[in-house]
């Protein structure tokens, strides 16, 4: 797996490092790249930040996100591809949500990729971000 890429495919699917708060496409506020801002951090994240702070930030959503797709596919029999696009999944959505995902966490446990492409094509979260759920999805069919 490559991280630079991984980082890089990242920020362009969440649009790039924005310094100014902004509201995302459900009304969260949100800054850098993708950053939600929680309550105890409005008061340094509600005005502008340096690109310094976005990447920082940046850094940190990631190896959440890392730490949190490892847990969601721990023992699973699938490769690298599919490993970075459950971590774009863990990056947009959040281990809580994409533990959600129970139909295709059990198609991944069971090595059925269009299965698991399917299950991503047929929830709340593809039909609120479908551009960008059709890349992973077709990202994962490499691995098919």
């Amino acid at each position: 797996m490559d991280l630079e890429t991984l980082k890089n495919d990242i920020i362009s699917e969440e649009g790039g490092l924005l310094l100014e708060p902004y509201q995302d496409h459900l009304g969260f506020w949100t800054i850098g790249c993708g950053h939600l801002i929680k309550d105890d951090e409005k008061d340094e994240l509600m005005t502008p930040i340096t690109e310094q702070r976005a990447r920082e930030l940046f850094v940190l959503d990631l190896g959440v996100s890392i730490q949190d797709a490892e847990i969601f596919y721990e023992g699973m029999p699938i490769d690298d591809n599919v490993k970075e696009c459950i971590i774009h999944m863990s990056f947009q959505l959040g281990l809580p949500r994409l533990s959600g995902f129970a139909k295709f966490k059990r198609a991944l446990i069971n090595g059925d990729i269009e299965t698991a492409m399917a299950e991503m094509k047929d929830s709340k979260w593809y039909n609120q971000t479908t551009n960008r759920a059709d890349r992973l999805i077709a990202k994962m069919s490499k691995s098919v």
